[in-house]
C-alpha cells in the first residue's frame, strides 16, 4: 500500500509537472526568411502566385524529386489547392490552400501537414520594393497545442526550417535572375507590318491542346489550298486573339499566307492591314518562346503600351528541314492602338 502510495504520488506529481511546463512552454512559432532578388516585382510574383511554379523554387521539391503534384481550383486565384504525396520520410503527404492574393505583394496560404503527422499552419510570401530589386520575404506560423508544445523547449522551429526556407529564396532567386538575364537579351524593333491575307482555322483550345491542334490544322489548310490551287506565299503563322492564364484557353487561329482570298468548310480567310507592330527574332526551340513573349509584354508595360490583337507567330524555319532547334526563326508581332 505504501509503494503504491509513493507511486501514486510521483505520477499525480509528473502530470502536475507537464502540465506546468506545457503552461510555461511556447504554444506559437513563426519561422521568416528575406532574400533580394535582382529583377523587377512583376517577374517574381509570376513565380510565386502560381502553384504550378512553385516546384522549380521547392527546396522539399528538389530533395524528393519523384513527389507528385496536382493543382485544384484556378491557380493563382484564393482557393486554389497545391497537393501532394512524397516520400514518406522526406516529403509525406499535405496541401497547401491560397488564402489570398495582393496584386504584386503577397500570397498568402493555409498549409495542412497530412502524412507522417498531421499539422496545421499559415504560410506567406511577401515581396516589397529593394534597391537592388525585389525583397522577398518567406515565412509560416501556428501554434502547437498542449501538450506537444512542450517539445518547442527542446527543439526550435525556427532551426529545423531556416536551412530550407533559404534553400528555396535562393532557387527562387537563381530562376528569376536567369529569367531576366534572358528577358534583357532581346532586341525589340519597331517594324512596318505589310498587308497579309490568311487561310485560317480559328478554334479557342486549352494550352495543352495547341501542338496537336496547329500540326492538324495547317495540313487541313494545305489541302484545301492545293484542291483550291492557292499558293503559300510566305511562312505559316499562328495569331492569338486572347491569353487567359487562369483558365489555361487562348482563342487563336493557325493561318498560312495567300493571295486573294479562300473559303471552304472550317477554312476562311482573314485580311490585316498595313500597320505598325513591335517585332522580336527569336532563335531557339519553341519552349523558349514565352521568354520573348514575356520581353514583349514588359516592353508595353513599361512605356504604357496597350496591346491590340492579334498576337502574331511567325514561323520562318521550317522544323521538318531543320533539326537544329537553335537555328529555328520565329517572328513574334505585337500590335498596339
Amino acid at each position: 500500500m505504501k509503494l503504491a502510495k509513493i507511486l501514486g504520488i510521483i505520477i499525480i506529481g509528473l502530470i502536475l509537472l507537464v502540465i506546468i511546463i506545457g503552461l510555461i512552454a511556447p504554444k506559437k512559432y513563426q519561422v521568416e526568411r528575406s532574400m533580394v532578388i535582382n529583377v523587377p516585382r512583376e517577374l517574381v510574383f509570376e513565380h510565386v502566385v502560381y502553384w504550378k511554379n512553385w516546384n522549380a523554387w521547392s527546396p522539399w521539391a528538389e530533395n524528393d524529386p519523384q513527389m507528385k503534384v496536382t493543382i485544384l481550383g484556378v491557380d493563382g486565384q484564393e482557393g486554389s489547392t497545391y497537393k501532394w504525396v512524397g516520400d514518406p520520410k522526406k516529403t509525406g503527404e499535405g496541401e497547401m490552400t491560397n488564402t489570398g492574393v495582393k496584386e504584386k505583394e503577397e500570397i498568402s496560404y493555409h498549409l495542412h501537414f497530412i502524412k507522417p503527422w498531421e499539422s496545421h499552419s499559415d504560410g506567406y510570401v511577401r515581396l516589397s520594393e529593394a534597391d537592388e530589386g525585389t525583397k522577398v520575404t518567406w515565412g509560416f506560423y501556428g501554434e502547437t497545442p498542449f501538450p506537444w508544445n512542450i517539445f518547442m523547449l527542446f527543439m526550435s522551429m525556427d532551426k529545423m526550417m531556416s536551412k530550407d526556407f533559404n534553400r528555396g529564396l535562393e532557387l527562387l532567386k537563381n530562376i528569376c535572375e536567369k529569367e531576366f538575364q534572358t528577358l534583357s537579351s532581346f532586341e525589340i524593333k519597331k517594324v512596318i507590318f505589310p498587308a497579309h491575307s490568311f487561310a485560317t482555322i480559328e478554334k479557342e483550345i486549352g494550352f495543352d491542346e495547341m501542338t496537336d491542334f496547329f500540326r492538324e490544322s495547317y495540313s487541313t489548310i494545305l489541302q484545301v489550298m492545293n484542291q483550291k490551287k492557292v499558293r503559300m506565299i510566305g511562312a505559316p503563322v499562328a495569331l492569338y486573339y486572347t491569353w487567359d492564364e487562369q483558365s489555361r484557353k487562348s482563342k487563336l487561329a493557325a493561318g498560312i499566307p495567300i493571295f486573294g482570298s479562300l473559303q471552304s468548310e472550317g477554312v476562311k480567310t482573314i485580311r490585316l492591314s498595313m500597320a505598325s507592330a513591335y517585332t522580336i527574332d527569336y532563335h531557339g526551340a519553341y519552349e523558349g518562346l514565352k521568354y520573348a513573349h514575356q520581353a514583349l509584354n514588359k516592353y508595353f508595360q513599361t512605356r504604357g503600351l496597350r496591346l491590340k490583337p492579334p498576337v502574331i507567330e511567325e514561323y520562318i524555319t521550317d522544323p521538318m528541314v531543320e533539326p537544329d532547334t537553335a537555328k529555328w526563326l520565329t517572328k513574334i508581332y505585337y500590335f498596339s492602338d
